[in-house]
């Protein structure tokens, strides 16, 4: 075999290999061997058809093409091997050969782009861990003596704090759901609508949802969502510690105008919270011997979850300036696959909400402007996730970073924790193309992590509390990638 560079310019190649008559020759048995053993000829043994009589079943066309298609998958892989080029995407130019007659054929090249990293002992963070305040572990002692505390039930209407079971008012035939609500951990919008409201009143709620067109079922399950989380909390014994810190963050896209929705609900029960006060009794049931234990390990989780969050938000702005600083042409092929499994996302969305993404695309052909601006956002999102892939990709293969059995395993069983799931099933789950894809996220991942990390104590001396100074692979969840 030879192989020889036609063209090359950035980012493109056309090749042409050449394989001699003796290899197109042996080529040509292998094929005809092989449909002989599986062709089945009347007054022959399997694989004793002489070649005419193969031929004349087969046809000759059809033999020849399937020695083309061999000679390719053979020595395509080693031509782009020979010649050190990287393919993302070929297009051959393959004509049917002739038996014993030498061969040559053409490949035309989207090459994996060839770029550097800057110097990454430049790139500055800016983002600093957030310190643990007074009032953030008051705030989560609050959540503790709430979570334990004892219910009772009043005769009187809903104050702040309570905790109501209410009944939805179906149509007329219809049997309504009961829906345990939490005052204290439902929005404040929705909470307000109950004070003041006794047991028997029947309540119209409005209800405003960041999608159009929520139904009613949507709605009774997100209240079940809150009502889980607060019955693991607050029950009627009173038992139970939960010690880990409360984040109580804003949803994404709050304060943005949405469409309200109504729901009429009966008040069939209200409970007031005796709360259990914060002093060494207390600390007992939870498992510590004083008070100031309790507050302590609240502070110690707080300041470990404040860090983790500033670990992530230093990588994604790591990330996010390695990219700037970083020049590099996105190969066409790898961003419209990546427009395609967006679009294969955004259709499987909508099918959850019972729509179709032509129907959605409809609806923005329907208004001016709207699908090239979603056509463009498109575009410009492919991009910058292809893009992001290539840099992490080259950081990782630059620091050469390596993600160790024990682990990976341990990442595993989180993983399965977090999906109420065991690491075997998970493991079946995700299958061998998905267990790789999942080790090299990790890695990736570890990779930015010890990066940031190296960036800190240089520019600073060692920012972080030594608990999260060590490698924590275990407790990351992956960006989610596509490998080239």
């Amino acid at each position: 075999m030879q192989t020889h560079i036609l063209e090359q310019d950035a980012g493109r190649a056309k090749i042409r290999i050449d394989v001699p008559a003796s290899d197109v020759a042996k080529t040509y048995q292998q094929v005809l061997a092989s449909i002989a053993r599986q062709l089945r000829v009347p007054g022959f043994r399997p694989g004793k058809a002489p070649r005419g009589v193969i031929e004349t079943r087969v046809g000759k066309d059809a033999i020849a093409q399937e020695v083309r298609d061999a000679i390719v998958q053979t020595y395509f892989p080693r031509a782009v091997q020979e010649l050190d080029l990287t393919p993302v995407a070929q297009h051959l130019h393959a004509h049917e050969p002739e038996d014993g007659q030498d061969y040559s054929f053409e490949a035309e090249l989207e090459l994996y782009p060839d770029f550097e990293l800057p110097d990454l002992t430049q790139i500055v963070l800016d983002t600093e861990q957030e310190p643990v305040t007074d009032e953030m572990v008051q705030e989560n002692v609050d959540a503790l003596r709430s979570q334990n505390a004892t219910l009772i039930p009043v005769e009187r209407p809903a104050e702040a704090g309570d905790y109501l079971m209410v009944e939805t008012v179906g149509a007329e035939g219809e049997e309504g759901s009961s829906i345990p609500v939490d005052l204290e951990n439902v929005a404040p919008e929705l909470a307000e609508q109950f004070l003041g409201h006794a047991i028997g009143d029947e309540i119209e709620l409005t209800l405003s949802e960041d999608t159009e067109d929520v139904a009613q079922g949507d709605i009774e399950a997100s209240f079940d969502a809150e009502a889980d989380a607060t019955e693991e909390g607050a029950t009627e014994a009173g038992t139970g510690a939960e010690t880990e810190p409360v984040v109580r963050e804003a949803p994404e896209g709050a304060g943005e105008a949405a469409e309200p929705t109504t729901l009429r609900v009966v008040v069939r029960d209200i409970k007031a919270k005796e709360r259990p006060e914060p002093d060494d009794e207390f600390a007992k049931t939870l498992g510590m011997e004083t008070w100031p234990e309790v507050e302590a390990q609240l502070r110690g989780n707080l300041e470990a979850r404040l860090a983790q969050e500033a670990l992530s938000a230093q990588g994604d702005e790591f990330t996010e300036k390695l990219m700037i600083e970083t020049t590099v042409t996105v190969p066409a092929s790898l961003k419209a696959r990546r427009k395609e499994n967006m679009l294969q996302n955004l259709a499987r969305e909508l099918e959850g909400r019972s729509a179709t993404l032509q129907g959605y695309l409809d609806s923005l052909d329907a208004e001016e402007g709207k699908r090239e601006a979603f056509d463009r956002e498109l575009d410009e999102a492919a991009e910058g996730a292809v893009k992001r892939d290539l840099v992490l990709e080259r950081l990782l293969e630059v620091l050469g970073t390596k993600l160790s059995n024990e682990e990976f395993d341990a990442a595993l069983a989180y993983t399965a924790q977090r999906q109420n799931t065991t690491p075997q099933g998970l493991r079946q789950e995700l299958g061998e193309s998905g267990l790789t894809n999942y080790r090299f996220l990790l890695t990736r991942d570890k990779a930015v992590r010890e990066t940031v990390r190296d960036l800190l104590t240089t520019q600073s001396g060692d920012l972080q509390p030594r608990s999260v100074q060590e490698d924590d692979a275990a407790t990351q969840t992956p960006v989610e990638s596509e490998q080239h």
